[in-house]
């Protein structure tokens, strides 16, 4: 698995991802090549089925704690990774591309945003200012400026 990780990153990842991006993705395959090692005692990524990826997901949200959405950014990282190497060699994943299927953990339900009250009144504060600074005009709203 390190190897083909090391030439997916250096083919597919640099210089087409940011510096950003493509150390977020090497931490993520190296994250699931430890589980793999830890799982398996070796790193051949021939040996990778569906279960273990789904096992991984879970390992990641439940004992590592991590957030929905970076399990999901895992996963993703992961997905691209084998689908580049069934690209690549078709027999070196001699059972199927093992993200197909596994989906992403569900996100929670976003916070709607509100203004606190404090805030509203500001705004409106600053809104009646503003009056004195307009004038209609030939059925227009002109600005005045300060005199």
């Amino acid at each position: 698995m390190a190897a083909w990780t090391d030439r997916y990153l250096e083919l597919a990842v640099r210089g087409v991802r940011s510096t950003e991006v493509a150390g977020k993705i090497a931490a993520h395959l190296a994250r699931f090549a430890e589980y793999v090692m830890d799982a398996y005692g070796h790193d051949r990524l021939s040996a990778v089925v569906r279960r273990d990826i789904v096992s991984w997901r879970d390992n990641l949200a439940g004992e590592r704690g991590l957030a929905p959405a970076t399990v999901n950014a895992h996963l993703a990282s992961l997905s691209a990774f084998t689908t580049w190497v069934g690209a690549q060699n078709a027999t070196a994943l001699p059972h199927g591309h093992p993200t197909t299927g596994v989906r992403g953990l569900p996100l929670p339900a976003l916070e709607p945003r509100a203004l606190t009250e404090a805030h509203v009144r500001s705004l409106k504060s600053m809104l009646d200012r503003l009056g004195p600074h307009y004038q209609l005009k030939g059925g227009r709203t002109e600005c005045v400026p300060n005199r």
